[in-house]
Order: structure tokens, then C-alpha cells, then sequence
């Protein structure tokens, strides 16, 4: 599929994996774009068996600079991703995670051992710091954050899925990557929610679609990215029964 913009790109189809290893699939998205599959057996309710779930990731190209939107579910995966980037002949050159909960912040650790410039917000790494996890060397303040100067920017619309939950906006694209803000509009429910603000989630969600009524591409936490903005509108109505009045 492809879009038609001032910055046109084109997208690859949804599942074509460009490479493999035994833990994570990577596929490109863009030319400045690639999509980080990690995987962990969850257990959705207590009746059904545990099963295989994907969580996205992304490494976001800047000529030979390489910087990480989220790093992959298990510390255990980031060998492999290491050794893709090495492969690329990329150098990772800064990562950003979007809330505090593993599939968004577990290699934190790994990563800062390996000397890279890490980023998160101060209240993520107060929640990091909590659950005795591994936080970034970077912090920062605010609502707003450019990981790299003018296309990659990460911004908080508030609590829902997370306290800390953010967004990350790609402006030469027209990307939107949600993180578990954001659900996949192949799902019915709102998954897991023992750390969600399901009062404020709806509100919050309204404001990123208002913020970027111009997106072109939207990716989930879980799940493939759909063009448009499917996704903002299929969380809004995910979360619309549970919002409070404000």
C-alpha cells in the first residue's frame, strides 16, 4: 500500500518480515521505519490458556543513525536486535521508551550498560523506580520531547492505558506510534487495565486525535499499524463507557 503526501513514502503489507531470529521479527515499514516484533506468552483469563502475543517496537533511521522507540518485551531479545542494527551497519544512537511496563522498558538495563543514551519521562522512572526496575540515564520534563530534533517527538496526552503513557509522532511520515495507549481495532477490550486511568483514557485519546488530525499511519502497541486514524477512533470507543465527566 503507499501514501500520497508532501512526504510521500510507501508501506510494506502487514506480516512481511524482512528478518528473523528465534526471538524477534523485524519489518520495514518506511525507508526511514522498521517495526520490532517481540513475543511473550500471556495468559488473557484465568479459563483460557496463555497465549503467543506480539508487542511492537520500532527503530526509526536517520542515515546511519539508528534511535529506538520502545525497547522489546524480554532483555533476553535485545542481542538479537543489537545484531540486526550491527548487520544494517547502523549505530544505535539513542532509545526512547513510552510508559514503564516491560514491553515498552524491559532492556532499558542492557542498554545502558552498552552505553546508550537512554530516554523516558521523570514519572515513568519514578514507576521504574517503584517496581524496582531499571530506569533511563535521561529523563525529561514537560508533555513534550523530541527524541530527535524535528521527526521523532513523543508527547503525554494524559493517563489511560498507563499514568506515563506516551504517544510518538514521526512529522515527515505522518506516523503515529501508540504504544499500549493506543488498541489494536482487531480487539474488542482494553486488555490488561490494573494500571489504567479508565476515567481519563477516552479524554485523553480525543486529544491525540485532534492533535494529529493529519496522520496517515497509526501503529498500536499490539498489533499492525492501519492507515488513517482507525485506531484513535476504535481506543475512543473502547474507552468512551469508561470515561468520567470532566
Amino acid at each position: 500500500m503507499s501514501i500520497s503526501s508532501s512526504h510521500a513514502i510507501e508501506l510494506k503489507g502487514a506480516n512481511q518480515t524482512d528478518w528473523s531470529s528465534e526471538v524477534i521479527d523485524i519489518e520495514m515499514v518506511s525507508s526511514t521505519l522498521y517495526l520490532v516484533r517481540s513475543y511473550q506468552e500471556v495468559k488473557l483469563s484465568a479459563d483460557k490458556p496463555a497465549v503467543k502475543m506480539g508487542a511492537n517496537s520500532f527503530i526509526y533511521i536517520d542515515n546511519k543513525d539508528a534511535y529506538l522507540i520502545d525497547t522489546p518485551w524480554n532483555v533476553s531479545d535485545m542481542p538479537d536486535l543489537m545484531n540486526w542494527l550491527k548487520i544494517k551497519g547502523l549505530t544505535l544512537r539513542g532509545a526512547l521508551v513510552t510508559h514503564y511496563h516491560a514491553d515498552s522498558a524491559a532492556g532499558l538495563g542492557y542498554l545502558d550498560k552498552k552505553g546508550v543514551v537512554t530516554y523516558a519521562s521523570e514519572l515513568t522512572n519514578t514507576l521504574l523506580e517503584q517496581d524496582k526496575k531499571p530506569t533511563s540515564n535521561h529523563t525529561f520534563l514537560g508533555n513534550n520531547f523530541e527524541l530527535l530534533k524535528g521527526k521523532v517527538e513523543a508527547f503525554f496526552p494524559g493517563s489511560g492505558h498507563s499514568m506515563d503513557n506516551l504517544v510518538v509522532w514521526l512529522p515527515d511520515e505522518q506516523i503515529l506510534i501508540g504504544g499500549c495507549f493506543l488498541k489494536s481495532n482487531k480487539t474488542s477490550h482494553l486488555g490488561w487495565t490494573g494500571d489504567a486511568d479508565l476515567g481519563n483514557w477516552y479524554h485523553a485519546a480525543s486529544k491525540v486525535k485532534t492533535k494529529y488530525a493529519d496522520v496517515k499511519l497509526v501503529f498500536p502497541g499490539h498489533g499492525n499499524g492501519v492507515e488513517g486514524a482507525k485506531i484513535i477512533e476504535h481506543t475512543m470507543s473502547l474507552t468512551r463507557g469508561t470515561a468520567s465527566m470532566m
